[in-house]
């Protein structure tokens, strides 16, 4: 029997803290920790941050989501249950799963893991410097590329 072995990456990467290709999805400052490119477009790890009261509404999309909070909390929505996550917790949301969060501490922040082609919504929000609701139809307009539905947009 032959056994074939895949390597993620070819190459380590260690990055520093503080280091990573930055930028801002909606009111979520984003650092890029392990890229798309590292692991073989398998995955994508950023670190967010925010600040209270601020989050993403319920929302669904087609893939698997990992959050692990480093600091502050968050109150989050799971289909229709809620729970508080605070440091140290660990959330997965499975692919098509209602889901939001709201920043409930002065300010959050938290490691987040996805599938390496959901980094390009992520991207796309970013690039095109969308602040809500001012560019709520052109935000929609993304969503609906990615397969990204909103429950109640305001």
């Amino acid at each position: 029997m032959t056994q074939v072995m895949t390597q993620a990456s070819s190459t380590p990467k260690v990055l520093a803290p503080g280091k990573g290709d930055r930028f801002q999805m909606l009111t979520h400052k984003m650092v890029v920790k392990i890229d798309r490119d590292a692991t073989q477009n398998q995955w994508v790890m950023y670190e967010a941050s925010d600040s209270l009261g601020n989050g993403a509404p319920l929302h669904t999309h087609p893939w698997e989501e990992t959050f692990y909070m480093l600091s502050g909390e968050l109150e989050v929505t799971i289909g229709r249950r809620e729970v508080v996550a605070a440091a140290g917790a660990s959330i997965h949301f499975p692919a098509d799963i209602a889901h939001g969060f709201r920043v409930s501490s002065p300010e959050a922040k938290l490691l987040i893991i996805l599938p390496g082609f959901a980094d390009a919504f992520y991207r796309e929000v970013g690039d095109r410097a969308i602040v809500l609701p001012d560019h709520l139809d052109e935000f929609l307009a993304v969503c609906d590329r990615h397969q990204v539905r909103i429950f109640n947009p305001a």
